[in-house]
């Protein structure tokens, strides 16, 4: 089905295949289109996309979502692509980037998801993209991906598979636009945890402000290197993309931006409130140990006292007297009194 080059390349050429060769192994596990002026064939054959890459006829469009290691060997030989990019590919965890092989372009981007826990995930999305083809290749499904498929097979004809570029951006618009719920989210947990900033137990607090305040960290730290890789694609990648599309790429990059400055802004709330809960909990500490101290200052003289008329000396006058007991508690009494009555004109209380 595939053949070498001389040098015995696991990167060979392409050969028609022969009739009944392991078809059924592999076409109901890829997802693919070809678009033929306005005319959207679903899930072609392997031969039909073969015929059509190799004769330029149409957009192929392939999505790999999680495929065999046979599937992959054969998107490797037939579309060529570059050693370096398949290891990154194949690889998983890159971090965002765009890389030009001539031939094609490489693109690494990540779809943000939450999972039933609350935990925030992400999901790597390679796209290979040439003037004549897109590939994808994810590890798990996407709600970007599966959104557009479904849009395409609902649409034949439709106008995302004008053009590479046109796909590339309905697949990034997508991908990009499922920032804004999350983010949207955590802002309303955020609201609802400075409603209860006084009322709620330490401990809990604690717990579910840092857990938000590393949420924002993460969709920061996602989004910087995938707003730098979407604006190099709209400045650089012009062989790909048609010039009336540069601004659909320049518009995604502004919705990575303001979605960055909305994580900012969340950022910022979060430490605004771990301030206000730190400052209140050393003012009530400080209260707490303001009213111990009081407490231990008011009992230091009538400790004196006790210790001094418990010491066993043989002759103490005082303990012989008919009224010594009396005076040794007023003695006591009248001190923490006097002590009170300083600390309330002192205004320390």
């Amino acid at each position: 089905m595939f053949k070498g080059d001389a040098e015995g390349s696991r990167w060979g050429s392409f050969v028609p295949p022969k009739a009944g060769l392991r078809m059924t192994q592999v076409e109901h596990m890829l997802s693919s289109f070809i678009a033929r002026k306005k005319v959207v064939v679903t899930d072609p054959s392997r031969q039909e996309l073969a015929k059509a890459f190799w004769d330029k006829d149409g957009l192929i469009w392939v999505d790999l979502e999680d495929p065999t290691e046979f599937e992959s060997e054969i998107m490797i030989e037939l579309f060529n692509f570059h050693p370096l990019a398949i290891e990154d590919c194949l690889m998983d965890h890159s971090e965002p980037k765009l890389d030009d092989y001539d031939e094609h372009l490489f693109l690494v981007t990540h779809e943000m998801a939450e999972t039933a826990d609350e935990e925030l995930k992400t999901i790597e999305l390679d796209l290979f993209v040439s003037k004549s083809y897109v590939v994808t290749f994810h590890k798990a499904p996407l709600p970007s991906i599966t959104q557009l498929r479904d849009q395409i097979r609902r649409e034949n004809g439709s106008t995302v598979l004008e053009g590479t570029d046109t796909l590339v951006h309905a697949i990034l618009d997508r991908l990009v636009d499922h920032y804004l719920p999350i983010l949207t989210e955590h802002e309303r947990r955020i609201d609802e945890i400075e409603e209860r900033l006084f009322a709620a137990r330490a401990d809990d607090f604690l717990r579910r402000i840092l857990k938000i305040q590393k949420d924002v960290l993460f969709l920061k730290r996602m989004m910087s290197p995938q707003r730098e890789t979407i604006s190099h694609l709209s400045r650089s990648a012009r062989s790909f993309v048609r010039p009336k599309n540069l601004i659909y790429f320049r518009d995604i990059y502004d919705h990575l931006f303001r979605y960055h400055q909305m994580a900012e802004e969340l950022h910022g709330m979060v430490n605004g409130i771990l301030q206000i809960h730190f400052s209140h909990v050393s003012h009530r500490l400080n209260q707490v140990i303001k009213t111990m101290t009081v407490i231990a200052t008011l009992a230091l003289p009538m400790i004196v006292v006790s210790g001094i008329y418990g010491m066993n000396f043989a002759h103490m006058p005082e303990l012989e007297w008919r009224y010594g007991y009396f005076f040794v508690i007023g003695l006591m009494v009248l001190i923490s009194v006097s002590l009170l009555s300083w600390m309330k004109m002192k205004k320390w209380l």
